[in-house]
């Protein structure tokens, strides 16, 4: 699934909404010039179909706002679970760190301690360094 998807479904609907509203002020615009009923019937009609296509139109708006809080859920719950993953690769990383540098660190002790236990009197050192 593509991570734009939900942005372009969402747009495709507010655009699918209006296009309907576009196409139902059209309808309504010709049934004005085509209609037989008198100016109090029409009055009704136009009441009782801008009524249907508010209504509609909070359902539509009341959908599209569920998608979108369930969207930003999502993306709530993906960002905490990512973060999630991420301290846990610091923390093992981090441990593999300490670990490398107590390693280093007894690894140096031993190599301090055999030198030093290797090592000839003050005399001979002299000697060896001189030549």
């Amino acid at each position: 699934m593509n991570d734009n998807e939900p942005i372009r479904a969402a747009s495709g609907r507010a655009s699918s909404i209006g296009a309907l509203l576009l196409g139902f002020g059209v309808g309504l615009g010709l049934s004005f010039l085509f209609t037989p009923r008198s100016g109090e019937e029409n009055r009704k009609f136009i009441a009782g179909k801008t009524k249907e296509g508010i209504d509609y139109t909070a359902l539509a708006v009341g959908e599209l706002k569920d998608q979108v809080q369930s969207q930003l859920e999502n993306a709530e719950e993906a960002a905490h679970d990512f973060k999630g993953r991420i301290g846990g690769a610091v923390t093992s990383l981090k441990d593999r760190v300490q670990e490398a540098v107590r390693a280093g660190q007894e690894a140096y002790r031993e190599d301090l301690q055999q030198r030093e236990s290797g090592q000839e009197g003050p005399s001979s050192r002299a000697a060896t360094s001189g030549s």
